[in-house]
């Protein structure tokens, strides 16, 4: 039976994709969490670590931003090598070398908040494990095609451009501020951090 692998608010799992959708580097962190060694990750596409679950909707959508070099957040679920599994709060952005060209995308994973939504008894992973159920079924059934046709009516229904948006609507942080929620580290302190978290996350506080 698989397990859940928790992620530490404290680290971040960090992976770097190149244009030809391939695995340049990947830190420790995430090769220790996915039981993963270098040798046999890098060079694979991030495709690697994608759960069943995952809908290949949501996956054509980042490939789309990424394609176009737009920063952006995604809620991925991971699988490891031997079957476990782990959800992900996941920020990826374009690097770029001193000359100004692309090199490569950098994508950074941090535990998913679990906040209220809007002081209702809603939470993130509901609303998403929900919504990944029903494009996984119209995949099935219909194609990944239809799938993102529904995920556009999805969004369109309730006023935001994309993906993003969507995901950026659970919590009440703004855009600027998350680059300082996947700079948290061992240096940063809890009134920081709470921030981002009910006061309960993680036994903290």
């Amino acid at each position: 039976m698989s397990r859940e692998i928790k992620l530490d608010i404290r680290k971040t799992a960090s992976i770097k994709i190149g244009l030809g959708n391939k695995i340049l580097y990947a830190n420790d962190y995430m090769l220790n969490l996915l039981g993963y060694n270098l040798s046999e990750f890098i060079g694979n596409r991030p495709r690697i670590v994608c759960h069943p679950d995952m809908p290949d909707v949501i996956h054509d959508v980042i490939g789309r931003m990424i394609l176009n070099y737009q920063s952006g957040i995604a809620v991925l679920k991971h699988v490891s090598k031997y079957g476990d599994y782990m959800w992900a709060f996941t920020h990826f952005k374009p690097s770029y070398k001193e000359d100004g060209t692309f090199e490569a995308f950098i994508t950074r994973r941090k535990p998913l908040p679990d906040k209220k939504l809007n002081g209702t008894e809603e939470y993130l992973y509901e609303k998403i494990t929900k919504l990944y159920r029903i494009l996984k079924e119209i995949e099935q059934y219909s194609g990944v095609e239809q799938a993102m046709k529904y995920l556009d009516g999805f969004l369109e229904d309730r006023g935001y451009a994309n993906l993003h948006e969507y995901y950026m609507s659970f919590f009440d942080f703004k855009e600027e501020e998350l680059e300082s929620y996947f700079q948290i580290d061992q240096e940063t302190p809890a009134s920081k951090i709470k921030r981002y978290f009910d006061p309960k996350f993680l036994g903290l506080f």
